[in-house]
């Protein structure tokens, strides 16, 4: 791949590092190791902290914000993943929130590590098409496989296992249950104290059916005033949340699932309004019942 013109290519290796800290705890960290520093900073943008990419050598470690010693130019003992003790200086720090205090070694660092990564980027004037299709080619007759940054987050990514995301749906259901049941509890009793105000509708002139709709288009401003509430606490929940994340330098965008929010927000405005219309046609009729009962 190093052959296709206008690509930069950064082959690197899966590895370990294990660190002594407060004297007591041996902490094991994620470590990718590369083999050309330069090539890394031109196909990787690490979220720094101190230092620089391009003072990673052989002597040297790039490391987190999450170890004891983190100062750019301080020296630490590691021991490298086949047990090797080096002492290595920090030449780089990531910020905290990188994952799995994940470090950068060069390839010295792990001698018998295989590539399992290759990372491209294109150099400054090259086409995409013409430097996709040759990295195919390329990977193609090694028996490899060419995955775009989005595929290859799509196919790397942690997901939730069959059984958690069947446990989400049954407390979700639960939940939204005891919503419903609430929703319907308050409604209804929200309606039979008001039966004197709505005979009092009555009595000034309106018809049922006029009573009704205005019981229904009450319920559906308390379902609209609600979901209105809920969204506004839903925003400054994730509002928070983004901005806990941008300072961990994970840049994400802000993704509502719309389409549910819907369904749960008709289902709680059809369930509004036939607790609230349907005992107010009930005591309608029954007040009306009773001022017959009268007359005669």
């Amino acid at each position: 791949m190093r052959s296709v013109p206008g690509a930069v290519v950064s082959p690197s290796a899966s590895s370990a590092v294990y660190v002594l800290e407060e004297g007591v705890a041996l902490v094991r960290s994620d470590a990718r190791a590369v083999a050309d520093p330069a090539a890394l900073s031109a196909t990787t943008r690490l979220p720094l902290a101190a230092g620089s990419t391009a003072a990673l050598d052989d002597s040297s470690i790039i490391v987190n914000e999450e170890w004891e010693r983190h100062s750019v130019g301080r020296s630490v003992r590691v021991w490298l993943g086949d047990g090797t003790r080096r002492t290595l200086r920090v030449a780089a720090v990531m910020r905290t929130g990188t994952g799995g205090n994940g470090v950068y070694v060069t390839s010295a660092n792990a001698p018998r590590a295989p590539v399992d990564r290759v990372d491209v980027a294109l150099a400054d004037g090259a086409d995409a098409g013409a430097v996709a299709a040759g990295l195919r080619a390329a990977v193609d007759a090694a028996g490899g496989q060419v995955s775009s940054r989005d595929e290859w987050v799509a196919a790397t990514r942690p997901e939730t296992g069959g059984t958690t995301r069947a446990g989400l749906f049954l407390v979700l259901g639960i939940a939204l249950l005891y919503t419903g049941i609430s929703l319907v509890n308050t409604m209804v009793m929200a309606t039979s104290d008001r039966v004197r105000e709505l005979a009092a509708l009555r009595l000034t002139g309106a018809t049922g059916r006029q009573v009704l709709r205005l019981v229904g288009a009450e319920s559906l401003t308390v379902v609209a005033v609600g979901a209105l509430l809920g969204l506004v606490v839903a925003a400054l929940n994730l509002a928070g949340m983004w901005g806990a994340l941008r300072l961990l330098s994970v840049r994400t965008a802000i993704e509502l699932p719309w389409a549910e929010l819907g369904v749960v927000t008709a289902s709680c405005a059809v369930l509004a309004v036939a607790a609230s219309v349907a005992p107010a046609g009930l005591a309608l009729r029954r007040r009306a019942v009773e001022l017959a009962g009268v007359r005669e």
